[in-house]
């Protein structure tokens, strides 16, 4: 398979021109893009989602380059799209992967001949989605100040994540105690509303 061409200067500048004309605002848009796509695929399972970040940034500045035209007002509408691509694409990879495995088991082993095991996988994987959507339909719920603590709390920006915390705790003026019970409140937030949306779904 033929690996896509690098990405150019103009196509990066064409990029950060969608997020902002100002340059230093570009950029500070830039790293939020960064923020939310990372938790974008961190908390759909990708083990390493910083490579599916930048695979999806590439993606956009070259879509760019080709000419392509964002129509919304929100330019990260624009990255989540090509992110959900993304994601189907790395989930259809982990499935190739796992059929072709099948071939080490044994004959009996095998889904595809045992239908109580398919019934299950499909209603698994349904169910994952259902979870996916309702995730993202409370994510984007969340006010703002409660989505960007959660962010900040477990971004990733090559440092130790206590230090970052501390950083956090310190720009909230509260100890950090204080952040942790803030954000497992969140989190219970989100888990409640995500599990009343998928009650809802099931109905």
């Amino acid at each position: 398979m033929n690996q896509p061409a690098p990405v150019t200067q103009a196509a990066f500048d064409r990029l950060l021109q969608l997020l902002d004309n100002d340059r230093q605002q570009a950029g500070l848009k830039y790293e939020a893009v960064r923020g939310k796509l990372t938790n974008f695929f961190r908390w759909r399972g990708c083990s390493q989602p910083e490579d599916y970040v930048d695979r999806t940034i590439d993606r956009v500045a070259r879509k760019l380059a080709e000419g392509a035209e964002v129509q919304t007002r929100d330019p990260y509408l624009y990255f989540h799209g090509v992110a959900v691509n993304v994601l189907r694409e790395h989930w259809k990879q982990v499935d190739r992967n796992r059929m072709t495995s099948l071939d080490e088991l044994p004959v009996s082993q095998s889904p595809a001949e045992n239908p109580i095991a398919k019934e299950q996988d499909d209603e698994a994987q349904s169910e994952k989605e259902v979870r996916l959507e309702c995730l993202d339909d409370c994510i984007a719920g969340l006010p703002r100040q409660q989505l960007e603590i959660l962010t900040r709390y477990h971004q990733d920006r090559g440092g130790t994540k206590m230090a970052q915390r501390n950083e956090l705790a310190i720009s909230l003026n509260i100890p950090m105690n204080a952040l942790r019970i803030r954000v497992f409140r969140v989190r219970a937030d989100l888990e409640r509303c995500i599990e009343k949306c998928m009650k809802s779904r099931k109905r």
